[in-house]
């Protein structure tokens, strides 16, 4: 009399079983793990270094309102993130593929403000204006090559900022202020003192400049005292002197400028 195997049947139930489940856990691990945007990437692999908004950071530069990054191609930035830099920190990123890459640099471009188009909130023209005018911006503020040298090259300001941000920055100057956009004062081991800006220092030289252009260079050693103010050269009455009107003009100026200054040379 033959026996009947009621074991490989059982045995091949299981395997189903458990191949059933595998896959089960499998799709739902797929499912849970985080979708490779931008954002994500951004953060995971660029921000320790240049920031999680792209300004910079203690290891890397600002990448998303310098004007020579700016200006870069999609192309251009595509080949930087996926060769690196030789002889600089910037390592390269090319095991990420090209479809990582790809996004990873259009995320940068929403950090740049080039593929966000801004509503600004007032009249450009009445802003340049003010600029030139009654704000007096272009004593030390420059727009395409027109005003002063002292502070920041306004003319491609509009990238990387917004309309609320560029209103807060006019109205408190000094907050969140950076180094070199501070008043410095140093003190000379003769009693001397003196005001400006700090362009450039290390371990044994420090230059500043001051209001007037002109560049001071000293020896460390020779100085008992640099202090940084934490104020900037910009007023800090405009909120009583231009009114809401006027300011939403300033903004709207600054924020299209670069446009402004493109279309009248081509006319």
């Amino acid at each position: 009399m033959r026996m009947k195997n009621t074991q490989a049947p059982k045995a091949i139930r299981c395997s189903v079983i458990v191949a059933l489940i595998l896959a089960a856990v499998s799709g739902l691990s797929a499912q849970q793990q985080p979708e490779a945007t931008g954002p994500a990437l951004f953060a995971t692999n660029c921000a320790a270094c240049h920031g999680s908004d792209g300004r910079g950071g203690e290891r890397a530069p600002d990448i998303a309102t310098r004007r020579e990054i700016v200006s870069f191609s999609d192309s251009d930035l595509t080949h930087i993130v996926s060769g690196g830099v030789s002889g600089t920190g910037m390592p390269p990123f090319a095991f990420l593929g090209p479809d990582k890459i790809k996004a990873l640099v259009a995320y940068l471009r929403v950090l740049q403000g080039v593929t966000v188009a801004v509503k600004v909130p007032g009249d450009p023209g009445r802003g340049k204006l003010l600029f030139y005018g009654k704000a007096g911006c272009s004593a030390c503020h420059m727009v395409d090559g027109n005003g002063g040298f002292i502070a920041s090259d306004l003319t491609f300001y509009r990238i990387g900022h917004t309309p609320q941000e560029t209103r807060n920055t006019i109205l408190d100057p000094d907050a969140d202020i950076a180094r070199s956009a501070q008043i410095a004062r140093v003190m000379t081991a003769g009693g001397e003192q003196f005001s400006g800006f700090i362009r450039s220092e290390d371990n044994f030289n420090l230059v500043l400049q001051d209001t007037s252009g002109n560049y001071l260079s000293f020896l460390r050693s020779s100085l008992v005292r640099i202090e940084l103010t934490g104020h900037s050269s910009m007023p800090r009455d405009y909120g009583a002197r231009l009114n809401d009107r006027e300011l939403d003009d300033l903004v709207s100026f600054l924020l299209t400028s670069d446009r402004l200054n493109k279309t009248a040379k081509r006319e």
